[in-house]
């Protein structure tokens, strides 16, 4: 039985990939680089330090990991208004858990600052008392302490917690982390291998209209 809602955030609560991904191309072109798509599927999902390295190793860059991830993350919280807004069926989907009195968590590999600046720009900071980050864990996605940290935050077994995530490695994390997944992809990254989430589903109001039945399943 489901106890508790575990949520990703960028691409899976927010339209914040492209954001995202502008925020790096600008820092990026800056220093002479461009983004491949080979690169851009390789990163998707994973923790601001793991993707510094692979683009300072992929172009050659002359930056520490900390420097470009700081680079990136500046440029990014200062653009943010009007850049990441809410994703179809979030606020709906929110309002649901609530109303059932389902404790739920922000699982985020992003950085504590921007998660909580995505979160303030869009109202929703005060929706959530459980917000975990990737800087606040040993390891980012694919391995799963971000998920674990959160289910213990919540007091809740790993078994009775529902992962809601639209990226390969946030769903491989889900697994390991001993969690339920459902993967809800969004354009971007539709074309990736998302096969061992538990079910995938079109929207955030999907996952609204399933909640009764995800809740009550032993």
């Amino acid at each position: 039985m489901i106890r508790a809602i575990l949520f990703d955030l960028d691409g899976l609560m927010f339209d914040s990939e492209p954001h995202s991904l502008a925020s790096w191309e600008a820092v990026l072109a800056e220093r002479g680089a461009k983004l491949d798509q080979l690169t851009i599927d390789s990163i998707l999902g994973r923790r601001i330090d793991a993707t510094a390295r692979t683009l300072i190793d992929t172009y050659h860059l002359p930056d520490t990991m900390q420097g470009l991830a700081d680079a990136k993350t500046d440029y990014q919280i200062a653009h943010l208004a009007g850049n990441v807004k809410p994703m179809p069926g979030l606020l709906e989907l929110l309002d649901e858990i609530d109303r059932r009195g389902l404790p739920k968590a922000i699982a985020s590999s992003g950085i504590r600052a921007y998660v909580e600046a995505v979160l303030r720009v869009n109202g929703l900071l005060d929706r959530f008392s459980v917000i975990i980050t990737g800087d606040q864990v040993a390891h980012g996605k694919p391995a799963p302490d971000v998920f674990l940290a959160a289910a213990r935050a919540l007091h809740v077994e790993p078994a009775h917690c529902l992962v809601l995530e639209d990226a390969p490695t946030g769903v491989q994390a889900a697994k390991a982390a001993g969690m339920q997944c459902i993967a809800v992809p969004d354009r971007g990254v539709a074309q990736l291998d998302l096969s061992q989430a538990d079910r995938t589903l079109a929207s955030l109001n999907a996952v609204r209209v399933l909640l009764p039945q995800l809740i009550t399943d032993e």
